[in-house]
């Protein structure tokens, strides 16, 4: 048995293991309660991580995979009436879509990622079933979710940031396809998005059954969601936090510059990270972290960025001691003061 069932009376949540599972987008759970629901004419609602067509594409001889010129994203390719465009998230700007490698020019290019509009070809010919895609452009006011949700649709597809719009739907089964949505960014306060992803969708629903399909079930965001426990969950992410010094324990204070030209980016980066740690020795503070890294996006809109990142229990003594200093604002730098984030 592929998944772990918590009961709560009016809510079931089946949290299945996809590491064990031959098919990768659908477990053999979420194909049978799809199946017997169907039949049943019963309302069911499919949450996708991404919305559009696919994820990207990749050479399968070389690894290498595709980004924008503007922009440091993987390009993206969506599918409007049958066909197929190449298309940067950020700047929307359109490309060609290859039909050999850039890099070692092999022929073998592949489609990776699965998106709404694919798990909506997939479950159509799966189940045979007609689905309702519900898109954020399409569902932004309750006259719209109304006309949507008179189609003879019997599945709906979307994504979560539908989760505040469709709260006062009843849906009779909604499927996570990838509840490890926010796990795979690299910043602190992951975990906690990903629990509020799943926590706020188990409780604004009036849902009697839940699929959970997870590739990590052993992570303390999804298993305190499941069991619906925020009190464990902030208590968990509380002592990771502890361990790695970061908010409620220390203050964090990330300082982004951007620049056309990457030397002049380097040059100015460098030179700011040098003169903090002049300060911190000067005014002996030891404890102070300060280190320097690019953030998730490189390069948006031809503009290169990087970040400065300072963690402290005192952080505002020192900040104070910075402006005064180094005038941080007339040199074009961003600084976001008590950070939530480091992406």
């Amino acid at each position: 048995m592929n998944y772990e069932l918590f009961d709560h009376w009016t809510k079931r949540i089946f949290l299945v293991d996809m590491t064990r599972e031959s098919d990768y987008i659908f477990s053999e759970i979420t194909k049978s309660w799809i199946s017997k629901y169907i039949k049943q004419w019963k309302k069911i609602w499919i949450l996708v991580n991404k919305k559009w067509y696919s994820g990207w594409i990749f050479c399968k001889k070389c690894w290498f995979v595709p980004k924008c010129d503007k922009c440091s994203v993987n390009i993206s390719y969506h599918k409007i009436n049958n066909q197929k465009i190449w298309l940067c998230h950020i700047c929307k700007t359109q490309y060609n879509f290859p039909t050999k490698c850039q890099h070692c020019w092999s022929s073998e290019i592949l489609e990776f990622g699965i998106w709404t509009q694919q798990i909506a070809e997939l479950v159509e010919n799966e189940f045979k079933i007609k689905t309702q895609l519900i898109e954020s452009e399409k569902a932004n006011s309750i006259n719209k979710i109304n006309e949507i949700l008179d189609s003879n649709a019997e599945i709906f597809i979307g994504t979560s940031l539908l989760n505040t719009a469709m709260k006062w739907i009843n849906f009779d089964l909604i499927c996570f396809l990838n509840a490890d949505l926010w796990l795979n960014i690299p910043d602190y306060s992951a975990a906690k998005n990903n629990f509020y992803f799943l926590y706020d969708t188990f409780t604004n629903h009036n849902c009697k059954n839940f699929i959970v399909q997870s590739f990590n079930t052993e992570n303390y965001s999804i298993r305190t969601a499941c069991k619906m426990d925020k009190k464990q969950f902030e208590i968990a992410d509380n002592e990771f936090r502890k361990v790695w010094n970061y908010p409620p324990f220390t203050d964090v204070c990330v300082i982004l510059y951007k620049n056309e030209i990457e030397e002049r980016l380097f040059n100015k980066i460098d030179k700011l990270y040098k003169e903090l740690l002049y300060l911190k020795e000067k005014y002996m503070m030891n404890d102070l972290e300060i280190y320097s890294t690019p953030p998730l996006i490189y390069k948006i809109f031809w503009k290169y960025r990087y970040n400065i990142i300072l963690k402290w229990k005192n952080l505002r003594n020192f900040m104070d001691i910075v402006y005064t200093k180094l005038k941080l604002n007339q040199n074009w730098f961003k600084i976001d003061w008590q950070a939530e984030s480091l992406v």
